[in-house]
């Protein structure tokens, strides 16, 4: 009579972990980062970004994006995973170095964006870094910084 109620719980388990690993499967779809350089052409003769992106796990290498163009990837996040993408930026003499994605709930911490958004945008000008949200309004993220020597 004992072992039933020990046998009960331990199913109801078993079945839990599986729904949780089927949950995973579903909710898991693609997260998109795109990083957009809006530097005016006509005002700044200097124009192309360089960068360089990577995660713990991926390298997305060195690339060169010059007005007008974007660098992006697509990645999907582990269930229990916390996977954290950062990048460096240098433009002529200034740089910045930041996490362009580092929580599966609106990008970065404390965006003001969706926290359903699967799309962190990222669009750089003279001024800075803006993150957009998925109407098309830009937050500044952060600014540029002179370049370190």
């Amino acid at each position: 009579m004992c072992s039933s109620y020990i046998k009960s719980p331990f199913i109801l388990l078993i079945i839990l972990f599986i729904n949780i690993l089927n949950l995973k499967n579903v909710v898991a779809s693609p997260f998109h980062i795109q990083v957009m350089n809006n530097i005016d052409p006509t005002r700044f003769p200097f124009n192309s970004i360089k960068l360089h992106c990577a995660s713990k796990d991926n390298d997305m290498g060195f690339h060169d994006i010059t007005p007008n163009n974007k660098f992006e990837w697509s990645f999907k996040e582990g269930y229990f995973s916390n996977t954290l993408f950062f990048c460096h930026f240098w433009w002529g003499l200034k740089e910045r170095a930041f996490e362009v994605f580092n929580v599966f709930h609106g990008c970065i911490k404390n965006a003001p964006l969706n926290p359903d958004t699967r799309l962190c945008k990222w669009t750089i000008t003279d001024i800075g870094f803006f993150l957009e949200d998925d109407k098309g309004k830009k937050y500044i993220a952060y600014a540029w910084e002179p370049l370190k020597k």
